[in-house]
């Protein structure tokens, strides 16, 4: 159950469709990575928060593993057609700002748990990413991996979530999710 504050906090942001689920329903399934591994973004081998420098399926479906909950944040945005790419680029990254600063405000209301964001993408936090030069990442306790390098299945999340994959005509979805509370195991 979503609490009054999270509610409240969502609303002052605009997000209309949240969801909570329980980290025991999320589906994992390592060839979901495959996807990143065709690098159909162009972002595979580019990007610490990406694959292959995000770390291995395997050790990041058990890294999600550990968490209790996960809050399903999805956005909806409007595109002129289905054809419109850059519509689609544009939701994209609105959603990862509005995403980002919604698990900045909510930050304070889990009291310090162990958080994991995860959100659409690649994370875009700098400019250009030290991975390709072998060097640390820059920032992070702020960079965000996505959905799939995780091994989610997202179109399952939604469901779970209570929450719709096709939004209407004419829109692009996305979604994010906040992972928290340590799991009994």
């Amino acid at each position: 159950m979503i609490d009054e504050t999270v509610q409240t906090i969502l609303a002052e942001l605009n997000i209309k469709h949240y969801g909570l689920v329980p980290v025991s329903e999320v589906v994992f399934n390592e060839a979901f990575r495959a996807a990143c591994e065709a690098n159909q973004c162009g972002k595979y081998g580019t990007n610490w928060a990406c694959p292959p420098g995000v770390g291995a399926p395997a050790a990041l479906i058990e890294q999600a593993r550990r968490f209790r909950n996960g809050l399903v944040i999805q956005t909806v945005w409007p595109l002129e057609d289905a054809f419109d790419f850059d519509g689609m680029m544009a939701g994209e990254r609105k959603h990862n700002a509005l995403f980002r600063l919604a698990v900045e405000r909510l930050a304070p209301w889990l009291k310090g748990q162990a958080l994991l964001p995860l959100s659409a993408g690649a994370c875009e936090v700098c400019e250009s990413c030290t991975y390709p030069s072998g060097q640390p990442c820059r920032l992070p306790e702020q960079a965000m991996s996505s959905l799939e390098s995780y091994g989610i299945d997202v179109a399952r999340l939604i469901e779970r979530a209570g929450l719709s994959y096709h939004n209407g005509p004419d829109t692009v979805s996305y979604v994010g999710v906040l992972l928290f509370g340590s799991s009994a195991a």
